[in-house]
């Protein structure tokens, strides 16, 4: 649950910097005493400021309140299987860097530890900004996390097998920032929550298509975090019957062991040894927009895969709102619509009301939820 900081400052925020103490305490339904204790603890702390207005009338004037946006910055990276994207924010989480680098494949403990840091001293000084504001990272991982004790258990798309535990503590000891880390996919749906297209809608569902294949999870406005022993979204890696492939977690047959990039480039090789120019997932994909045989086979097969994941976790959560991103969540490509033609040949006719999109959030989504998620456990 959000701390009353936070929901003070939400609240200003959801007032468009303009709320008074009354539409504070509506808004959060804090008690009068414990609204006012918070928000004038932020106001000493200089993270609010009240705004003077003249009065117009009688009796004592409305004052209203502001999150101070300079006071504190706040950044959130996102360590996927190929790439890593980071972002930096300001108190109203406003865009101010963004910067997105080659994942470096995993070796040992001590490389991982030495160029997450690298990167992210290197992502502070290219962003000009004033590192002394800085008050905590966020850091979503295409793996397992341990959020609980910040432990990074693993990183199976980047090379980091499960039990690789890196403590997060490491990261933030080289830094000198506070660092906090969940999956990349709770971190999406994060994002999603707060700033997406349905920013808002208290049953939300993300479903992440690219290298790896994931979901985040947001029901009755609380958000899901995932636990290596308490899964949650891992629809990657949902058994799917008659898919011999093995996977990177160890098991046969899962979902992303047939439908992820990689692993649709490791089939064209095996099933079309003869067809180089079709020995990846983009060259698939337009191969089968254009009608290939080979290449319609391969997706759809993905596609079908695909659809069953997702239905699965439309029928567990029933939420409101489906949201794609990742590299294969492209409005125009073969695999994408052919999973939401799948999805809507399976679904029961009591789950066809959901609203499905496309974030609107860009590829650094997660890095931008995990800046959220490093605010919130920050204050």
């Amino acid at each position: 649950m959000p701390s009353n900081n936070v929901k003070v400052m939400d609240a200003v925020r959801s007032g468009k910097n303009s709320a008074s103490k009354k539409d504070i305490q509506r808004l959060t339904g804090l008690s009068w005493g414990t609204m006012c204790k918070t928000a004038n603890a932020l106001l000493d702390a200089g993270y609010l400021f009240a705004r003077k207005e003249k009065t117009t009338s009688p009796g004592r004037p409305v004052v209203p309140l502001c999150v101070n946006p300079d006071s504190a910055l706040f950044c959130g990276m996102d360590i996927g299987a190929s790439t890593t994207k980071t972002v930096f924010c300001d108190m109203n989480f406003n865009l101010l860097h963004r910067d997105e680098v080659s994942t470096e494949p995993y070796t040992t403990p001590k490389r991982f530890l030495d160029w997450t840091a690298g990167i992210l001293k290197q992502a502070i000084r290219e962003s000009g900004l004033n590192e002394k504001k800085l008050h905590a990272i966020g850091l979503a991982v295409s793996g397992n996390v341990d959020s609980e004790h910040g432990i990074i258990v693993s990183g199976g798309n980047f090379g980091m097998k499960y039990g690789a535990d890196i403590p997060v503590g490491e990261i933030a000891r080289r830094i000198g920032i506070p660092v906090y880390a969940v999956t990349t996919q709770t971190a999406a749906v994060c994002a999603e929550y707060r700033f997406g297209k349905r920013a808002g809608c208290g049953n939300l569902v993300s479903i992440g298509l690219g290298v790896g294949i994931g979901s985040g999870i947001v029901t009755n406005h609380m958000l899901l975090i995932s636990h290596p022993k308490r899964p949650v979204g891992y629809i990657g890696h949902i058994l799917i019957p008659g898919n011999r492939h093995l996977c990177t977690c160890g098991f046969t047959g899962c979902l992303e062991a047939y439908s992820g990039s990689r692993y649709l480039a490791a089939i064209a090789k095996e099933m079309l040894p003869s067809r180089p120019e079709l020995h990846s997932a983009p060259a698939l994909d337009r191969a089968a927009a254009q009608g290939d045989p080979d290449a319609v086979k391969i997706m759809t097969t993905a596609a079908s895969y695909n659809a069953a994941g997702i239905a699965a976790m439309i029928q567990l959560y029933a939420p409101d709102a489906l949201i794609f991103s990742g590299g294969q969540s492209r409005r125009e490509g073969f695999l994408f619509r052919t999973t939401l033609e799948k999805l809507a040949e399976i679904l029961p006719p009591e789950r066809r009301n959901c609203f499905i999109d496309i974030t609107n959030l860009g590829a650094h989504q997660s890095a931008i939820g995990a800046a959220r998620l490093a605010y919130e456990k920050f204050f």
